[in-house]
């Protein structure tokens, strides 16, 4: 692929070549044939220094990252741009193009890009252009076929590819096509769990579009698990911050969340002061944002959001995104002390059964049951009620969304729980059951809940604590 480039390249160059030939020969071909044959020249001096073509990646690059100062062109026919075009180009035949009132206004640009299925009509008006005197004009090398092969073709259907090169590339792959195959205006799809308030207060929920008006002001933590991922493609500003290395580790796995002191010292690595606003961002596991959310309540930073739809609406809304890390200057965070009134542990959580304490476990059905364990016993805590967390959520195209209000206010309705009942949230480690806890408390307004911080494995390593099996109480 890389050789194919090349080539197109050089054909550009061979037909520009050949046009100024005949340039200079219709000019006389002599030293002093004056601004014709300067003109002529000009397009062999962009081609010697690279000046006449940019990359699939380089123009990849600076579209995500918002194109400032950039005006691309598709010269393409009116039907074939509105099948499909790239972000914000504009559709101009070559003749409009080269009209003198619009090379004057090319010349604003810093960079102005033309482009066509293929190479040979941007790069006759790239010649034209430059003949002109305009030296901020680019042709896209390989033109849009090259680039859709380049850019959202997965790695394993490219030339050389393979399904190694495809995994590690998925994630990025997801949200450059959501951004460029499967864009939405930010009103396509309802949003209804946002909030959008003009400060964070207290824990809630925000749109992107309330994102993008603060980023630089709001500190934006990247939940997702892979580093490679987040350096791949991030918000602007992002630091990542996944909930692994804030577990403790049992055994082969992580369990329990660190101690608050932790927690606070990890944030501030991070550039998280105690008065900063923080909008946590996930992919499609809003479980990860959820349990970072348990990790800030227990140092008592109640100033935060979770983006809606997470970072593939986010992509979809043509939201900035940009390559690389973010290591922010550290800071000193200082925990609330007894922030954490929420988290519930084996011997309290026993003890409340008789008194009237609910257990919502949010596991998916088999391993409730015990049809399915992979812990030291299987099956549940006597008395809970099931609900798979997964029942909260809907995956589109754009984004992983919490289902409407009255749906899941009616469903956790009728499995008998009342928003002022004392309900201790389980699942398997802790992980889930932080989502299933965060749309109670903050998103359906339960008043009375608590997490239970280890959850069925810890529960079932307690021998001395009873089990239950089957889908009863």
């Amino acid at each position: 692929m890389k050789d194919e480039n090349q080539n197109q390249v050089l054909a550009v160059g061979a037909m520009v070549l050949l046009v100024v030939a005949v340039l200079l020969v219709g000019s006389g071909g002599a030293a002093g044939g004056g601004s014709t044959r300067e003109s002529a020249m000009a397009p062999l001096t962009a081609i010697e220094s690279g000046a006449d073509h940019i990359g699939t990646a380089e123009l990849t690059a600076r579209i995500l990252a918002g194109g400032e100062g950039m005006l691309l062109v598709d010269v393409r026919p009116p039907v074939e741009f509105a099948t499909f075009r790239l972000p914000r180009a504009v559709n101009l035949s070559v003749p409009e193009l080269l009209a003198a009132p619009r090379r004057e206004l090319l010349a604003g640009y810093e960079l102005v890009v033309l482009y066509s299925n293929g190479i040979a009509h941007p790069a006759q008006a790239w010649l034209e252009l430059t003949r002109a005197g305009l030296q901020n004009v680019r042709v896209l090398d390989g033109g849009l076929t090259q680039f859709l092969a380049d850019v959202l073709t997965p790695a394993s259907l490219r030339e050389g590819g393979d399904e190694a090169t495809a995994k590690q590339e998925a994630a990025r792959l997801s949200l450059l096509r959501a951004f460029f195959l499967a864009p939405i205006e930010p009103t396509a799809v309802p949003l209804p769990w946002a909030k959008d308030p003009a400060v964070l207060a207290e824990p809630t929920v925000v749109s992107p579009t309330w994102l993008a008006a603060r980023l630089g002001k709001v500190k934006v933590l990247d939940t997702r698990p892979s580093a490679a991922d987040h350096a791949a493609l991030h918000v602007p500003g992002a630091v990542h911050f996944p909930e692994k290395p804030l577990r403790l580790l049992h055994g082969d796995r992580a369990l329990l969340l660190a101690p608050a002191e932790a927690i606070a010292a990890a944030l501030g690595a991070a550039g998280v002061g105690n008065d900063d606003e923080v909008v946590l961002v996930a992919d499609d596991k809003p479980q990860d944002a959820t349990l970072l959310a348990m990790a800030l309540l227990r140092v008592g930073h109640q100033r935060f959001a979770i983006l809606e739809g997470g970072l593939l609406r986010w992509a979809a809304e043509q939201r900035p995104l940009v390559a690389g890390a973010v290591a922010p200057p550290p800071v000193t965070y200082v925990q609330k002390p007894g922030a954490d009134t929420f988290t519930i542990d084996a011997a309290e959580l026993h003890a409340s059964l008789a008194n009237g304490q609910k257990v919502l476990d949010v596991r998916p059905v088999e391993f409730f049951t015990g049809a399915k364990s992979t812990e030291a016993r299987p099956g549940h805590i006597p008395g809970a009620v099931n609900r798979d967390y997964k029942k909260d959520l809907v995956r589109t195209d754009d984004g992983h969304y919490w289902r409407p209000p009255a749906e899941l206010a009616k469903e956790y309705e009728a499995l008998g729980l009342g928003k002022d009942d004392p309900i201790a949230v389980s699942c398997r480690t802790g992980h889930t059951a932080s989502e299933s806890y965060f749309v109670l408390r903050f998103l359906l307004g339960y008043r009375n809940l608590r997490w239970y911080n280890g959850s069925w494995t810890d529960w079932a390593e307690c021998s001395e604590l009873p089990a239950a099996l089957g889908d009863g109480r």
